[in-house]
């Protein structure tokens, strides 16, 4: 298979990260690879595969792309586009379905959408999800939807038809994930004796979940002999260490920076906590999953709530209630961790998992093509 995976910039680094998981992962596989980059600066690319071909457009905006992805594609002859993004895919759309006589198949995927309501009536949920979704997605071959909620919508939008769409998680979990996780922790301060763990990593950028849960473990530490470790690195590190301080926590709150291989940490805690505030699904928080760690979300949208649906030693939590955190936190130092749902959750992250799917839906639609020229 002869494959474009297209994409915005690596400015947007979750993107970034899994179109170069599904690149490499199909290299491995022996397929040829052509991965574009239309916007931005190109970065170096020794850590792809051999097989995977960087080519950067270059241009200033996506939506200028479009004939450049369709000189491209006159002149190499993927056998199948693969598209992420929303910038990404109207470009790759308007190149092959509008500018180019090679009409090869295009399958482009949505990482988020709006939310509609479900208490909304049921013409105006429709009404809402055909302006939500660009007309021109009703030329795709296949629309990757990495979210449930993110189908939902385009089950919605009657300009686009229902068959077309299909659910496929993003490739989040490495397959040597209990590998690394399984290295020894010789940092001397997470050493802490009788003390449950509570871990939690992510930028400090996400300073309002940070507060919500530094005031949680000031709720809790009289309650529960906690530790808390929040792993990573932020412009605002050091207003979190004020606050700390001033919620009298220095003694059981250690923030350590960014560390080598977190998976130890995750393994090791008790309870995980994800700050994340994206609408999509934090690494994070599928990895401690994969690894059996009682995990607990601050909610930030429509990712954590569909992981944690109908999962046991999961928690989600309203945002900015720290009271609530608190108890959750608690209740999942208690849990029972012989449960296994939080790590068949996690399989449907895995990277291998995903990349046999994604193959397989290639694969598939380059002999539909190849059916229907015949």
């Amino acid at each position: 298979m002869k494959l474009f995976i297209v994409q915005e910039s690596f400015l947007d680094e979750d993107i970034a990260q899994v179109t170069e998981v599904i690149a490499n992962g199909l290299a491995a596989r022996q397929h040829n690879i052509t991965l574009v980059t239309l916007t931005g600066k190109p970065i170096e690319t020794t850590h792809y595969s051999p097989r995977v071909t960087s080519v950067f457009l270059g241009k200033a905006r996506a939506a200028a792309a479009a004939a450049g992805v369709a000189r491209l594609v006159e002149k190499e002859k993927p056998d199948v586009i693969l598209s992420h993004g929303t910038a990404s895919n109207i470009a790759c759309l308007t190149a092959v379905k509008t500018r180019s006589s090679l009409k090869v198949p295009v399958a482009i995927t949505l990482h988020s959408s709006v939310t509609i309501s479900e208490k909304l009536a049921l013409e105006t949920q429709k009404s809402a999800a055909t302006i939500a979704v660009p007309l021109i997605y009703r030329e795709a071959d296949r629309i990757i939807c990495t979210l449930k909620s993110i189908e939902h919508v385009i089950d919605l939008c009657t300009q686009v038809p229902s068959e077309k769409s299909v659910v496929l998680y993003n490739p989040l979990v490495e397959m040597n994930v209990f590998e690394t996780a399984a290295a020894p922790i010789e940092e001397e301060w997470f050493e802490a004796p009788g003390a449950s763990k509570v871990v939690s990593v992510g930028s400090s950028s996400n300073h309002l979940a940070h507060h919500q849960l530094l005031q949680a473990m000031a709720i809790s530490r009289y309650k529960v002999n906690l530790r808390a470790y929040l792993l990573g690195q932020g412009k605002d590190q050091e207003e979190m260490r004020v606050l700390a301080s001033s919620l009298a926590l220095d003694d059981i709150v250690t923030m350590p920076g960014v560390v080598a291989k977190p998976e130890r940490f995750l393994r090791a805690a008790n309870v995980y906590v994800s700050t994340s505030q994206h609408d999509s699904v934090s690494g994070e928080l599928v990895r401690a999953m994969a690894l059996g760690t009682p995990v607990v979300a601050i909610d930030s949208g429509a990712g954590a709530r569909e992981v944690l649906r109908d999962v046991r030693n999961g928690w989600l939590v309203p945002f900015g209630e720290a009271d609530k955190l608190s108890e959750a936190i608690i209740a999942a130092v208690k849990c029972d961790r012989s449960d296994d749902t939080l790590a068949t959750r996690a399989r449907d992250f895995s990277q291998e998992r995903t990349i046999d799917t994604y193959e397989k839906l290639l694969v598939s639609m380059i002999a539909e093509r190849v059916s229907d020229l015949d």
